[in-house]
């Protein structure tokens, strides 16, 4: 029997958190002699603590974490923030990019007609105003006096993991980040993807980059395109071409009836590969990617960063995406095991698993299969915790919109933002 996903991707974390002392890309330029002795913070623990990335306070993850695995003895907070300046940002990003691998090289994803639904979007991540942290990210607000960093992800709007994170200056746009998900998904190959974007992204650049890189794509326009919005105004499917750096284009226009409005999107796909109705539904899976965004800021509660440096964001924010692509792989395993027991139920609605039940699930049993040498142990860990994720599901109820409550003036901690101690 074939493993799964889910747990294929944590062994992988795994198997590459014990050998990180002999990584040579682990350790920051200068750094290069650091973890070679015996200390009490180990490379591999260093590594464990900012990949697992639990969001209790650090002093508190470090004694639990000293009882659990190295027989009582704990570091202070003054130890781990020293010795994890030393580990390279970009090693942490190298377990996030091979689940991605995994996944795109041996995941059976689901697609469209063989292309991944690939939703991108940016997002800004709050930190820490401190004078580092303000000089590399900047500031949004009014007064400019809020460190804010921008952040954007390939997402894949049917199987709900990301194919690939970038994070970086608030000033820059979204666009910038864009460019470098294209360089990414290329090495997978281009023809596999369709990017599917919001109506800030759309321009005749981009379209024209999209076109030349193989890639396809579902992109909103927004009102300020006058011209292809006249250009429709008695038509709900037309193409039409511009001529952009000496290239001309042949672009298909596609508008969408709404109760109360119209919408329009541009593709490169002809009828044969994508109808009216396909566009419409395809675009409105695109939220998706902004239900991903909450799960990151509450449930793996994202901003939530142990540093006030440079190094310590972007390695949290590397593991933080690495470690959702492993939690959603669990879940996606647990998913199609609900859906074939249900085949013979009368159930009203259709099941899932649990999100929140199951990632608060997974994600202490990483910590404690790392340091577990006894496979079959660990097999029998990630068994309970795939079982787990079958086990607790919930309905999903299409169009349920409930009226909610007026929140009261004051409240001394909020309900719905309680991180568990355990």
């Amino acid at each position: 029997m074939k493993t799964r996903l889910g747990r294929r991707l944590a062994e992988i974390f795994i198997a590459k958190i014990k050998h990180c002392k002999e990584s040579k890309t682990m350790r920051i330029k200068g750094r290069e002699t650091s973890f070679t002795r015996d200390r009490i913070l180990t490379a591999d623990r260093i590594v464990a603590m900012i990949i697992e990335s639990a969001k209790q306070s650090l002093q508190t993850r470090l004694c639990d974490f000293g009882v659990k695995f190295m027989d009582g003895v704990y570091a202070s907070k003054q130890a781990f923030s020293k010795q994890r300046q030393f580990v390279n940002p970009e090693y942490i990003r190298e377990f996030y990019d091979e689940a991605v691998e995994e996944i795109l090289t041996n995941g059976e994803l689901d697609t469209f007609k063989g292309l991944h639904l690939t939703g991108v979007d940016g997002t800004r991540i709050a930190c820490e105003n401190t004078p580092e942290l303000i000089a590399e990210f900047g500031c949004s607000g009014p007064k400019k006096d809020a460190c804010t960093a921008l952040a954007s992800t390939a997402y894949d709007l049917i199987e709900r993991v990301s194919f690939d994170c970038q994070i970086g200056s608030y000033s820059q746009s979204e666009r910038n980040l864009l460019d470098r998900h294209l360089d990414k998904l290329e090495v997978f190959g281009a023809e596999k993807f369709m990017i599917v974007a919001d109506r800030g992204y759309a321009s005749y650049d981009l379209m024209g980059t999209l076109i030349d890189k193989e890639f396809r794509f579902l992109l909103r326009l927004s009102d300020s395109w006058a011209s292809i919005i006249a250009y429709m105004a008695d038509a709900s499917d037309r193409y039409f071409y511009y001529d952009h750096n000496g290239n001309r284009y042949n672009i298909r226009a596609l508008k969408i009836e709404l109760e109360d409005k119209a919408e329009y999107l541009v593709t490169n796909l002809g009828e044969d590969m994508l109808t009216l109705d396909e566009a419409k539904h395809i675009y409105g899976l695109r939220w998706k990617i902004e239900t991903f965004y909450s799960i990151l800021k509450t449930e793996l509660e994202l901003e939530n960063f142990s540093g006030k440096t440079k190094n310590a964001v972007v390695q949290e924010f590397y593991a933080t995406l690495a470690l959702a692509n492993v939690c959603q792989c669990f879940i996606n395993d647990a998913d199609k095991v609900i859906a074939e027991e249900s085949k013979n139920k009368n159930n009203t609605y259709i099941h899932q698993s649990n999100r929140r039940q199951s990632i608060g699930r997974i994600v202490p049993v990483f910590l404690e299969c790392v340091f577990t040498d006894n496979k079959r142990k660990r097999n029998k860990l990630w068994r309970e915790v795939e079982r787990f994720c079958e086990r607790f599901s919930e309905p999903i109820r299409p169009g349920r919109n409930p009226e909610r409550k007026a929140p009261r003036d004051k409240k001394f901690y909020a309900n719905a933002r309680k991180p568990g101690l355990s």
